[in-house]
């Protein structure tokens, strides 16, 4: 009886390996690329966690020091209310 209970259990659980999106591209951290910051930032707007953006501790440390940069200089919003009303984050769509 107790494989099939251990079975149960792991049945819908597959791990994912770990890898750091950072590590593994050569992709650097610049408050300047909105684009790329934006999906580290949940709908409610808050920096998104470790266990969420599978970010390491370095790269995260520096992934939100340049959310905070970017919300400083005005590129990313503070507060989810502006999120709603622009309709998400990143760039603007021009009007046309």
């Amino acid at each position: 009886m107790p494989n099939t209970v251990r079975a149960r259990r792991t049945r819908g659980f597959v791990a994912r390996p770990a890898f750091c999106p950072f590590c593994k591209g050569n992709m650097k951290i610049d408050y300047k690329d909105v684009s790329m910051l934006s999906r580290y930032i949940s709908n409610q707007g808050k920096i998104v966690s470790r266990r969420r953006s599978r970010t390491c501790a370095k790269h995260q440390r520096s992934l939100a020091q340049a959310i905070k940069r970017a919300r400083y200089l005005a590129m990313l919003p503070y507060a989810p209310s502006h999120i709603w009303k622009t309709g998400g984050v990143g760039l603007s769509r021009s009007a046309g």
